[in-house]
């Protein structure tokens, strides 16, 4: 069985996706392989990061914030779901995405993905694990409802 490809997306790539990378590569690492980018990526990764994920023992190698350019070239791998983690307009998929790529919104942060506390990213990183663990875990009822916000992330889990 291949493993199901997820790229999440959020504004700047320094807080939302790299949790979200780094959780599901870490506790779903033999269904899915994560990626992350954001629209206007940070120039570094949220200080917040390393420790939410020192907290879960998970690691930040890899971590940096990189543009949704990366993943729209041909030669990307063509991910098999985006999810996007805030407030914000999707991106024009490119062609091969097309019949392909599913998107779902989790719209954890709101228009305020930039949080003012480590508390409030320790919340932001508490939702995603959530949807995330949620939306590996099949359910057929959850997956018909129209709307649903975890359904059919990791189909092939």
């Amino acid at each position: 069985m291949s493993k199901t490809t997820v790229l999440f997306v959020c504004p700047d790539n320094a807080l939302l996706g790299p949790l979200a990378e780094a959780y599901l590569n870490h506790s779903h690492a033999g269904f899915a392989r994560a990626f992350s980018a954001g629209i206007a990526p940070a120039r570094a990764i949220h200080d917040a990061v390393p420790k939410l994920l020192a907290s879960r023992r998970l690691g930040t190698d890899g971590l940096a914030p990189k543009s949704i350019e990366v993943f729209l070239q041909p030669h990307a791998p063509v991910p098999d779901r985006v999810v996007y983690l805030a407030d914000m307009a999707m991106v024009d998929e490119p062609v091969a995405w097309q019949s392909h790529t599913r998107a779902h919104v989790w719209d954890i942060a709101g228009c305020v993905a930039f949080p003012q506390s480590l508390s409030a990213a320790a919340e932001y990183f508490r939702r995603i694990r959530l949807l995330i663990d949620q939306a590996a875990v099949p359910d057929p009822a959850r997956d018909l409802e129209k709307g649903s916000q975890t359904a059919n992330l990791c189909a092939a889990i």
